[in-house]
């Protein structure tokens, strides 16, 4: 970062060589002045400083820093009483008088009452508490402005705040909650955040939007997020893994924050919850809101389009986890959700078309880009809540743009191409099945990012500015011959992707024409999804230990056709 370094002890020294001498000397209150003195005369800009730290009991020094931001770096009363020995000569004021376990109560007291932030250096190298130490740095200086978030509805007629339009799910004119505004970073703040670990991404992202009070919504974050991104550089494209997740899915950063902000806001009043999954989407809502003892959950599954291990994960649930089968496509189990947000009161949402679903996605585009230096970022979409996510991180300053990857439900790059939309109806029954979407929900959020409106039936009422979405995002649509040839492709460069992330693959190569720059592929699932496609492939994959045994539970789980009186019963009695 550019930053001088000066350690107190080592300025110290160079006015008097025996530190002990000096205090021995002179006494607590000289040694005091004697290192306040050497402190004040050095510089603050663009430095690190590490005094001692007696300078707690300075009042010209604490004032000199006090807007400097200041570490604690804590160390235990055991460790400490190993390093400082009889034969250790540091200077240390106070100590004689007052013995180890006192003067380390009372300055673990002062120092928590002045230091900005607290760090247990324990076990750690300095390396590790230097990274610490600049991602604590990073947030401090993150986290400051935070406005008061209102929401509005897509078509135009429904505000509410964030809990309200979380809790909603749909708004009630029928139209997706979308922030009233969208707030962005300062280039020389964004440049920070290549510093953050992912859980202080997230808070720092989310704090913009969420009406949760900062304490809370920090440990939500590193309670949700204790799995890894890894980011694999190759030859011609980046790989940012998004499958480390509790359901080896991407859908985990967005499903474990949303049941920890849901939970916050329901504040212990029962919560019904509604979803619609083409794949993934139910099993991460699944493992997410397991177990909560308020919390009624029914997911939608389209009969035979999701593969034998997404099943698995929604119907092995158990408990308050209500897996729903339907016969018939995913867009049908879309239309029986929205029509009972729209019929039937108290439900939540925990698709993407609930805004506290929606907006944890937009942490993982800035994480990605800090980590990897993107130039355009690769989604793999279907009902496009991924990519509206980073349409919101560009507009709070992310300098990227987006790659659409879908598969053969071509609605999207057809709507790009002429300005006109048509869903695919019914929608094509694709490998990448997580994309077989027709009718993406989402697609009203990113007409209304570019000053348009779609109403809930996918008609364009206002046109937005396709110019401006065209020039961020390329849309481009991928068959499943292309996907199949796409994972041995990228086996043959030592690269396993399953079909989601293959029709991203894909699109790199089908448009690396246009200037593409450093391009990062989303991975969006675990290979081991999707064993069949793999195998026919001649792909190996490992079984990650988060879908180890699932085969052996026992499933349970409802059928029904695509009407929604047989969806009503189910409701009703989960609300009772």
């Amino acid at each position: 970062m550019g930053f001088q370094f000066f350690d107190g002890d080592t300025e110290i020294e160079k006015l008097h060589p025996d530190r002990q001498r000096y205090l021995d000397e002179n006494g607590d209150d000289a040694y005091i002045d004697m290192e306040a003195k050497v402190i004040m005369g050095l510089p603050l800009k663009k430095v690190v400083h590490a005094p001692g730290g007696s300078i707690i009991y300075s009042k010209d020094v604490k004032s000199r820093l006090k807007d400097c931001f200041k570490v604690y770096l804590k160390v235990s009363l055991d460790v400490l009483k190993e390093r400082i020995t009889d034969d250790d000569r540091r200077g240390i004021v106070r100590l004689k008088h007052k013995g180890i376990g006192a003067l380390y109560a009372e300055r673990e007291r002062l120092f928590n009452e002045y230091f900005d932030a607290t760090l247990a250096v324990d076990g750690l190298d300095p390396d590790a508490v230097a990274r610490a130490i600049v991602s604590l740095y990073a947030l401090h200086n993150l986290a400051t402005e935070k406005r008061g978030m209102r929401y509005v509805s897509t078509n135009g007629h429904s505000t509410a705040s964030f809990s309200e339009a979380m809790k909603l799910g749909l708004a009630p004119d029928k139209g997706l909650f979308v922030p009233e505004t969208i707030p962005s970073f300062p280039a020389e703040r964004l440049r920070l955040m290549r510093h953050l670990t992912y859980p202080q991404t997230a808070f720092v992202v989310m704090r913009q939007f969420a009406d949760i009070p900062d304490d809370g919504l920090r440990k939500m974050c590193e309670d949700a997020y204790t799995f890894d991104v890894p980011i694999e550089g190759h030859e011609d494209i980046t790989i940012a893994r998004m499958d480390r997740g509790p359901t080896a899915s991407f859908k985990d950063f967005a499903a474990q924050l949303l049941s920890r902000m849901m939970t916050h806001a329901a504040d212990g009043r029962k919560l019904a919850i509604l979803t619609a999954t083409s794949g993934d989407t139910g099993g991460a809502v699944a493992a997410a809101f397991k177990g909560l003892p308020h919390a009624q959950v029914a997911i939608l599954m389209p009969l035979g389009e999701v593969t034998d291990t997404q099943r698995r994960q929604m119907t092995t649930a158990g408990g308050n986890i209500t897996a729903v089968c339907v016969k018939g496509t995913f867009d049908d189990c879309q239309a029986l959700a929205k029509r009972a947000f729209s019929e039937m009161k108290g439900l939540s949402s925990a698709n993407s078309i609930s805004v506290g679903r929606l907006l944890p996605q937009v942490a993982y585009h800035f994480y990605v880009w800090g980590r990897s230096g993107a130039d355009t970022i690769v989604v793999p979409s279907g009902n496009l809540g991924s990519l509206v996510a980073g349409i919101i991180a560009k507009r709070m300053g992310l300098p990227v743009r987006f790659i659409a990857a879908v598969n053969a439900n071509d609605e999207v790059p057809r709507f790009f191409s002429s300005g006109s939309y048509a869903p695919v109806v019914p929608s094509k029954a694709c490998i990448s099945n997580a994309m077989n979407i027709g009718n993406p929900s989402n697609l009203a959020r990113l007409v209304w990012l570019y000053d348009g409106r779609m109403d809930e039936k996918g008609n364009i009422l206002k046109q937005p500015d396709m110019e401006a979405m065209k020039k961020d995002i390329l849309a481009v649509s991928i068959t499943d011959d292309e996907t199949r040839e796409a994972i041995k492709d990228a086996y043959a460069k030592g690269i396993v992707l399953e079909p989601h992330g293959a029709v991203g693959y894909a699109a790199v190569q089908k448009l690396s024409s246009r200037g593409l720059g450093k391009a990062v592929l989303l991975e969006t699932a675990h290979p081991v999804k999707f064993p069949r496609e793999l195998k026919a492939a001649g792909v190996p994959f490992t079984v990650p230990l988060s879908l180890a045994g699932l085969e052996k539970l026992e499933e349970h789980y409802l059928t029904i056709e695509p009407d929604f009186g047989e969806l009503r019963k189910i409701i009703g009695r989960m609300q009772q």
